[in-house]
C-alpha cells in the first residue's frame, strides 16, 4: 500500500510493505523514514504495533468518511488521503513544503531564487534525535525560504515554497 496521506495541513507519503515470511511484518515508509514494524489487531479492534527497536505501543484507528482518526498515547491526528495539488500539467502554482513534524531546522541549503531539481535535499529537520531531509518533490525553483537554522518548527509549519519549473 502506498498513498499521500494528510495530517494536519502537511502531506506525506506513506508506505507499507508486507515482510516476506511474516504475517504481522512490515517495512513502513512515512516521508524518508523506514521504519520495520509488526502489527497485530487485539480483541477490542486496537492494533499494537512494535517497532523495530523494540519499542511498543497501541494505536486506535476510527473512520469518519474518507478521514482516519489514529489515537496513540493519548494524542490523536486525522489522516486524510490528500487533495490534488492545484493546477494542472503544465499549470504552475506554489507549494509550500512543510515540517513533517515537530523539530529543530539544522540546516537551510537553498535561497530564493535557486533552481532544484526533485529529490534534491532543500532543508534538514532535527526530530527525536534523528535527521530528517526534506526533499524536493519535483523539479522547480525556490519561492521562498521561511526558516533558518536552529529555528523550532512544528507539524505543517511551512519551510519553503517551491514553484513549478516553467516549461
Amino acid at each position: 500500500m502506498s498513498r499521500n496521506v494528510q495530517v494536519g495541513e502537511g502531506s506525506v507519503l506513506l508506505e507499507a510493505r508486507a515482510e516476506p515470511g511474516r504475517p504481522d511484518g512490515f517495512v513502513v515508509t512515512v516521508g524518508e523514514e523506514r521504519v520495520p514494524v509488526t502489527a497485530r489487531r487485539d480483541a477490542d479492534g486496537a492494533f499494537t504495533i512494535t517497532l523495530g527497536d523494540g519499542r511498543r505501543f497501541r494505536a486506535a484507528v476510527s473512520r469518519d468518511g474518507s478521514a482516519r482518526w489514529v489515537s496513540v498515547g493519548g494524542r490523536t491526528w486525522r489522516v486524510d488521503e490528500a487533495r490534488a495539488a492545484a493546477g494542472g500539467a503544465g499549470g504552475s502554482h506554489e507549494g509550500s513544503l512543510e515540517a513533517p513534524m515537530p523539530g529543530k531546522v539544522l540546516d537551510v541549503k537553498v535561497a530564493a531564487g535557486d533552481a532544484v531539481t526533485r529529490g534534491q535535499v532543500l532543508v534538514v529537520v532535527e526530530a527525536m534525535k534523528m535527521e530528517h531531509a526534506v526533499k524536493a518533490p519535483r523539479d522547480g525553483t525556490i519561492a521562498r525560504v521561511s526558516v533558518a537554522a536552529g529555528d523550532m518548527v512544528n507539524p505543517g509549519s511551512p519551510l519553503v515554497t517551491l514553484e513549478e519549473a516553467a516549461p
